[in-house]
């Protein structure tokens, strides 16, 4: 009987360990889901461009330190999908637009080589240009692979 006693007291214990552990286990859980949403709501966003956040440091204005490609080749509309309803982006001597941009699309940018910088106020994407001829323009945004867009015909 003192066996089985033991026994039931033992699982008790157990069980009660295991209950705690849960309960803990859940409370570090919603701990890390607010301390997650606490860094989505401050985390930047791609193309989320907020005036008056002001995390990187911008040029005034855009430059060409020196250029692998000819500029005129990749001045231009540019569309990713060229059967889709815009463009992506225009790039000018003034700015790199993107097109379909809630606020102020004019992003500063600075092309040195084959790598173009182009500056939101909370985020800097970096672009090592593959190729640019008359119609194409292939970009490896960020090392995520290459990127090709078309000349956007309207």
């Amino acid at each position: 009987m003192k066996k089985y006693l033991f026994l039931i007291c033992a699982l008790i214990v157990i069980s009660c360990g295991k209950k705690e552990s849960v309960k803990e286990a859940s409370i570090n859980n919603l701990n890390s889901q607010k301390k997650e949403k606490e860094i989505i709501k401050t985390a930047s966003s791609k193309n989320t461009d907020i005036e008056s956040v002001q995390n990187t440091d911008r040029p005034k204005q855009s430059k060409i330190i020196t250029s692998k490609f000819d500029p005129d080749l990749l001045f231009g509309i540019w569309t990713n999908d060229p059967n889709g309803p815009h463009a992506d982006f225009e790039l000018t001597k003034k700015s790199y637009y993107i097109v379909d941009y809630d606020g102020d699309g004019d992003m500063p940018y600075v092309i040195n080589q084959d790598t173009i910088k182009v500056y939101y106020n909370d985020y800097t994407a970096v672009g090592i240009i593959k190729n640019a001829t008359k119609d194409t323009l292939k970009i490896d945004w960020d090392q995520n692979g290459i990127t090709n867009y078309t000349k956007w015909k309207n």
